[in-house]
């Protein structure tokens, strides 16, 4: 099954278009104004997805679909949001999403917003999708969405006749890998936790492909794969060297690849104050990387490459600029090695701002040539979460489609 570029704006704009009803209807159901802040198509593993949800404290709503496409999408909100939501759907219920009235409230909600989202894709390829009652459900420790998919009444052959009995959501997906459309809805008081996620089979990818392909030269999805996780190997080599620098232990906590239109990527980062520095990477691929700290940390790792230096403050400037020149090469070093070619890398520019303001420069120039942007988003922490080394390259569209092509299996 082959991707190209056309299809992936496609992808976007479609999320993006069935994340906006589901807006309008979470405001007619609640009052609630929202609007979509960002649509992303994302390379990921389930575990990333799964993190996500357990991290970010989020309670969702699973709708299985079938039909012109299958797969699954799932609605899920911040604890706290949800409980606000529960208490403009249920007046005077408990404010705790898990009760029976607030988790019925909720799947409604599901109902109506998911099936919106849904019915923009069956408008588009111009065929039925029918879709499940939805499912609330909490992902603890113990469980996964592979527990998810066995309990489902897609999984069980609950849903209807039109559905194999047998048929499981995830069947047709990477055991690693997904193709994920993440959408993040905002409310204009603050930053809302409304997220909407569809995870399409692999076979279902492969249809949207032809229905959006325009002709255009088409990458393997499997060069996709094969980049994400270049990507990973990267990051772990960009730890494992941050680690020999300053003798603090660190692993790799996510790795993802992203693509997403070029004016939302400073949306996806923190409006947190960060240090770090600012390159420029040429080769194939080229671009831009941020290696980006948040005050505590840059402090950490400066002190533990140069102690006794935490008085001097360009001391400290030197040491992060060695420290983010280090972790550069460890990152793009495995995508030389793994593309056979050279990537060479500027000198690092010390940065002390917030997060979206240190990309709206690269941001700018990227938009001078391209409209999407592929966003590669690491990060890399200690055991105990006390620091924090925050990732973010942005390569030139057209020369990471060279890299792809170099990543394509030949023929057998």
């Amino acid at each position: 099954m082959n991707l190209d570029v056309q299809s992936l704006r496609t992808f976007s704009r479609l999320a993006r278009s069935g994340a906006e009803q589901a807006a309008g209807s979470l405001a007619t159901m609640t009052g609630f104004d929202a609007h979509v802040a960002v649509t992303k198509v994302e390379m990921a593993t389930r575990s990333d997805v799964e993190r996500e949800f357990r991290e970010r404290d989020l309670v969702t709503v699973h709708v299985d679909f079938s039909g012109a496409i299958d797969g699954r999408t799932v609605l899920a909100f911040d604890r706290e949001r949800a409980a606000s939501l529960v208490d403009a759907l249920v007046p005077d219920e408990s404010a705790d999403p898990g009760s029976d009235l607030a988790t019925s409230g909720l799947k409604e909600l599901g109902n109506i917003m998911l099936g919106g989202f849904i019915d923009g894709w069956a408008d588009f390829l111009g065929e039925g999708i029918e879709f499940t009652t939805p499912t609330y459900v909490e992902l603890d420790a113990g469980r996964s969405l592979e527990d998810v998919t066995t309990d489902s009444e897609f999984a069980n052959g609950e849903f209807g006749a039109d559905i194999d009995a047998g048929a499981e959501f995830g069947s047709g997906l990477d055991t690693e890998h997904v193709l994920a459309f993440r959408n993040h809805l905002e409310t204009p008081d603050e930053e809302a936790g409304f997220y909407i996620y569809m995870l399409p089979t692999t076979d279902s990818v492969g249809t949207i492909v032809d229905a959006a392909g325009d002709g255009e030269e088409t990458i393997p999805v499997e060069s996709f794969t094969s980049f994400s996780q270049m990507i990973t190997e990267g990051a772990g080599q960009a730890s494992e060297d941050l680690t020999a620098m300053t003798g603090i232990d660190t692993t790799v906590d996510v790795s993802r690849l992203s693509f997403v239109p070029v004016e939302g990527v400073p949306m996806e980062l923190t409006d947190d104050a960060r240090r770090g520095v600012v390159l420029e990477f040429t080769g194939t691929p080229s671009g831009y990387i941020a290696i980006l700290f948040d005050h505590e940390s840059a402090e950490s790792v400066a002190d533990a490459l140069m102690p006794g230096m935490d008085a001097d403050p360009e001391m400290q400037k030197s040491a992060i600029q060695e420290i983010g020149n280090i972790v550069t090469s460890g990152f793009l070093d495995g995508w030389a090695d793994s593309l056979g070619t050279t990537i060479d890398i500027s000198p690092p520019r010390y940065v002390d701002d917030i997060a979206s303001a240190i990309v709206d420069p690269l941001v700018a120039e990227l938009a001078r040539t391209q409209d999407y942007a592929f966003l590669i988003d690491s990060a890399i922490v200690t055991p105990d979460g006390a620091i924090t080394c925050d990732i973010y390259a942005l390569p030139d569209e057209q020369e990471l489609r060279t890299a792809f092509d170099q990543l394509t299996p030949g023929p057998n």
